[in-house]
């Protein structure tokens, strides 16, 4: 009873202030909740609430992974100075396969600190200690918009590639195709070798999470447009 009295008491603009206020102050506890319980979906371009503080937190203290995220947020905010200092703090640091990420090849030539020698130089250092990184090199090598691109280079990073590279190897043979590059029979045939990796992925046996993979699963469609692909290019 005194809380109805004291509600009526209050007036009602002051009622309708305090329901305004409870149902901020609702929706604000619940995004928080639901920012965290969705953690794990979220991308590194809609980070947000406990998720970004936790990525933050990371990158600050070193976390390659989460440099790299950190710099995809800032640059989903149009903060481009930011994003790119993190994403060159990332690539610096890079120590695995995993470490190095697209941004290096989009970046190669157009952004400082990106230079097409810097980028081929850290890549060439990871790759010593962390072979699935061949992957990148290939796709570096084999991209005509970055001062690296050397398809000789690039031929040669196919017999030591570690994973299935449909994708990278599609590419680098419609590249060669548009140069008017013969692409050399040893290479042709670690092609093949590596379209067997293609098949085994095919049949389940998925590569560890701790080796650098294509963005895209592999898919019979496009192992058999790759086979055709090849197969054009014999004599």
């Amino acid at each position: 009873m005194m809380m109805l009295r004291w509600w009526k008491r209050i007036g009602y603009g002051f009622q309708l202030l305090l329901i305004f206020s409870l149902l901020i102050g609702t929706y604000t506890a619940w995004w928080w909740i639901d920012s965290a319980r969705t953690c794990e979906t979220q991308e590194e371009y809609n980070l947000r609430g406990i998720c970004l503080m936790r990525i933050q937190e990371r990158a600050e203290q070193g976390d390659n992974a989460a440099e790299w995220a950190y710099g995809d947020y800032f640059m989903s905010e149009n903060r481009q100075q930011e994003a790119i200092a993190w994403h060159l703090k990332a690539m610096q640091g890079a120590r695995s396969g995993l470490s190095l990420r697209g941004n290096m090849e989009a970046y190669c030539d157009r952004v400082p600190g990106f230079e097409a020698r810097t980028v081929e130089a850290i890549m060439l250092r990871v790759v010593q200690n962390s072979p699935d990184a061949h992957l990148r090199l290939l796709q570096l090598y084999a991209y005509p918009g970055c001062g690296a691109f050397d398809l000789d280079k690039a031929s040669a990073q196919i017999p030591l590639l570690t994973q299935c590279a449909h994708l990278s190897i599609d590419h680098y043979l419609r590249t060669a195709e548009e140069k008017h590059y013969r692409v050399p029979p040893a290479t042709r045939a670690a092609i093949r070798s590596n379209m067997a990796l293609c098949e085994k992925e095919l049949a389940g046996q998925i590569p560890p999470d701790t080796t650098v993979q294509e963005f895209m699963p592999v898919r019979r469609e496009d192992v058999d447009a790759l086979s055709r692909r090849l197969a054009a290019l014999e004599p």
